[in-house]
């Protein structure tokens, strides 16, 4: 038996696809301050791709926002969606910033001290 070593992958980007790309970008660019690395609109299957980064990532990993412009109705986050996880700082910090922006945190970490928070703050859309 060949024994074979595993490729050093690398996450590239996650797509998410959105009904109203001008709102997506609304949170992700102007409240999280990620910057646009790339758009391309696809004319012929009637889509736009933008790719998002945070400032000093764009070589790492990035976010697909997937705008097909004949969409009507909202997509269904269904049981495969998670959330996206990002790392901070400072959590409180962030998630009073988040509010002043009138982003509702799903699952805010304990105040009670139960479990003390972590520096990620999950985020899911819709």
């Amino acid at each position: 038996m060949t024994h074979q070593t595993t490729p050093q992958f690398r996450l590239d980007h996650v797509m998410v696809r959105v009904k109203n790309l001008d709102s997506a970008l609304g949170f992700y660019r102007d409240i999280l301050g990620m910057k646009v690395i790339r758009q391309a609109e696809y004319a012929g299957g009637r889509f736009t791709n933008t790719f998002l980064a945070f400032d000093g990532q764009e070589e790492q990993t990035a976010l697909e926002l997937t705008w097909n412009w004949d969409r009507d109705s909202p997509y269904e986050s269904g049981n495969a969606w998670g959330h996206l996880a990002l790392v901070v700082p400072d959590l409180i910090e962030a998630m009073n910033y988040l509010a002043t922006k009138n982003v509702r945190i799903r699952t805010p970490p304990p105040q009670d001290g139960a479990r003390k928070p972590d520096d990620r703050l999950r985020l899911r859309p819709g």
